[in-house]
C-alpha cells in the first residue's frame, strides 16, 4: 500500500488516502470525490504536482507520449525529459489521467505559468 496525499484539491476532501501500488491516480481520486481537473481530455487542466514522500520512485514510469505532452505545454523543458528517458524517473508534473501511483506522494494541483 502507499499514502496518497492530496493538498489544495477540496477543502472537506484533502487529507491522507491509501492507494493500491500500481493504481490509476484518477482512479483514486475519483472514488474519494476529488477532481483532480475539469477535464481529463484538455491535460493542461489536470496537470498535477507530485513530491515524493520516500527515497523510492513514487510514480510510474512514464510513457513518451507523456513527456511530449509535458514538454509542448511547457511544463517541462526538453532536457528534463531527455533525463526522465534516461535515467527512468518522473519530473515533478505529471499528467492525472497518465499517472499510476507507485509509492507516497504528496499531490497538489499544478498551473501552467
Amino acid at each position: 500500500m502507499a499514502k496518497v496525499i492530496f493538498m489544495h484539491f477540496d477543502e472537506n476532501l484533502d487529507g491522507v488516502y491509501d492507494a493500491k501500488i500500481g493504481e490509476p491516480m484518477v482512479r483514486l481520486a475519483k472514488d474519494k470525490g476529488i477532481l483532480l481537473g475539469s477535464s481529463y481530455t484538455d491535460y493542461k487542466e489536470c496537470l498535477l504536482s507530485v513530491e515524493h514522500l520516500t527515497n523510492e520512485e513514487p510514480t510510474s514510469y512514464m510513457e513518451d507520449e507523456e513527456l511530449d505532452i509535458l514538454v509542448e505545454l511547457g511544463a517541462i523543458t526538453a532536457e528534463e525529459a531527455v533525463q526522465c528517458q534516461q535515467y527512468t524517473i518522473s519530473p515533478r508534473v505529471r499528467v492525472a489521467p497518465m499517472m499510476l501511483i507507485k509509492g507516497d506522494v504528496l499531490v497538489k494541483p499544478y498551473k501552467l505559468k
